[in-house]
């Protein structure tokens, strides 16, 4: 459906709409815009919106990358913004009546922008398409319930008192936030992403929240965007806020994004089947093959910020090698079914802070990839995979920023313009911060040595 006929249907379900959340979603994930009156959709409709295609490329910190040449080294041009009709929706955690929309930037040739990481997903995806092969992508994201007033777990509000134990499976504390969390998924689903099960996580305050399956990967990222902002918008509406840290806390559990992930043929079967009693087949460990071998040349997509890496620690659910096991969620690659139509693998290692776009890239090029070299993962992983279990991840920001800049995967699948302005705009982020001392410095060093 155009974007013409999804407006005017929007406009019949909710007359009351009075402005709409115009946004892209930038490398980082982070969405960046306008706030423009309901009836300046139709300039939107017609082509005639724009943001500066440097957007995109903003640092974490919302500073342009000098050294990525995308701004004001080139004029700073804008690009047409284009929307994505399944994205119109309304903001229901709104204080008025507010509709939002997701776009893409294209060039102003009218090509894709090589560094809009939708636009990278739309390569891979492209490419799967040429094979026969169709991506069914289902996300699972991890996140933190804090205070509004502070950076902590926030009050139980039945019981009282801050949460302070670890809370998985816990009903008594699901049932205290029930009314946040359900509001949270009628938000989302609002927005057209389909929000299913919760589970109270490990913990204080934390949950996970997970998507259905699509039988398309592009949607899928679109639904877990409209889930973080659902999060979001949803808690801080509730005297609440959200954080999607991978680890705000030293001593609790990161917060990680899960992807699952399958292939339908053309006919429609999935091609990870291994049929009745079957074990892993020939296409899943290929595929596994494929994510082993290219899980650190992407560690910068799974983990793109310093706190990344202060969740990946042995002992946490979160891997450390590129190991794989059935069932075994001590390994980065995992194989919930083998068999039947819901055979997939579930990849383990991004935290809730990977642009679920890229995620999603990196991992369909792997299997992609894997699917191509038709090379063996050697044998599954029983328990919890250690340093002999599978390749080492680079498990410090630098060492997966280098390893990133220098990959021929990513260049080949994900594209050589998106590789140098991706990790051009680390080196800036992590320049930025490396020039920050932080308080633990001071009260361990300054006057001590």
């Amino acid at each position: 459906m155009s974007f013409v006929d999804t407006l005017a249907g929007f406009r019949e379900l909710h007359p009351d709409a009075q402005a709409a959340e115009v946004f892209v979603t930038d490398l980082n994930g982070i969405a960046r815009g306008k706030l423009v009156p309901v009836a300046m959709l139709d300039k939107l409709a017609d082509g005639a919106m724009r943001l500066p295609l440097s957007t995109l490329g903003l640092d974490v910190f919302g500073a342009d990358v000098p050294e990525n040449a995308l701004a004001l080294e080139r004029g700073d041009p804008d690009g047409p913004l284009v929307a994505l009709p399944a994205t119109l929706g309304p903001m229901l955690w709104a204080a008025r009546p507010t509709a939002q929309v997701q776009c893409s930037i294209e060039e102003p040739d009218g090509a894709p922008c090589a560094y809009d990481p939708r636009a990278v997903l739309a390569r891979v995806v492209e490419d799967a398409e040429q094979r026969g092969l169709t991506p069914v992508v289902a996300l699972e994201l991890e996140f933190y319930l804090i205070d509004a007033e502070r950076t902590g777990p926030p009050a139980n509000p039945l019981a009282g008192g801050r949460l302070a134990r670890a809370q998985l499976y816990d009903l008594e504390v699901m049932r205290a936030f029930e009314p946040v969390i359900s509001a949270i998924a009628a938000a989302a689903q609002a927005l057209g992403a389909p929000a299913e099960t919760t589970i109270c996580e490990f913990g204080e305050g934390q949950f996970e929240m997970n998507l259905g399956h699509e039988a398309d990967a592009l949607a899928a990222a679109d639904h877990m965007v409209a889930l973080k902002r659902a999060i979001r918008g949803t808690a801080r509406a509730h005297g609440l806020d959200a954080s999607f840290m991978p680890k705000p806390y030293g001593e609790s559990a990161g917060s990680g994004q899960h992807i699952h992930v399958s292939l339908l043929d053309r006919e429609g079967r999935n091609v990870f089947d291994a049929g009745a009693g079957g074990d892993a087949n020939e296409a899943v460990r290929a595929a596994v093959a494929g994510l082993r071998r290219t899980m650190a040349d992407a560690m910068l997509i799974f983990a793109p910020h310093a706190n990344s890496y202060r969740r990946l620690t042995p002992g946490s659910y979160a891997p450390v090698v590129a190991a794989w096991g059935l069932d075994n969620r001590g390994t980065a690659l995992r194989v919930p079914e083998a068999a039947g139509p819901g055979a997939r693998i579930e990849h383990r290692v991004a935290g809730s802070d990977a642009n679920p776009y890229l995620l999603t890239a990196a991992v369909l090029a792997g299997v992609l990839g894997g699917l191509d070299d038709r090379q063996d993962p050697g044998p599954p992983v029983a328990a919890e995979a250690g340093p002999e279990d599978g390749p080492a991840l680079p498990l410090s920001w630098a060492m997966a920023e280098q390893a990133f800049a220098a990959s021929d995967f990513v260049a080949e699948w994900l594209g050589p313009e998106f590789r140098r302005v991706f990790a051009g705009m680390k080196r800036q982020e992590r320049a930025t911060l490396l020039a920050r001392v932080p308080d633990v410095e001071y009260d361990a060093y300054l006057r001590t040595l």
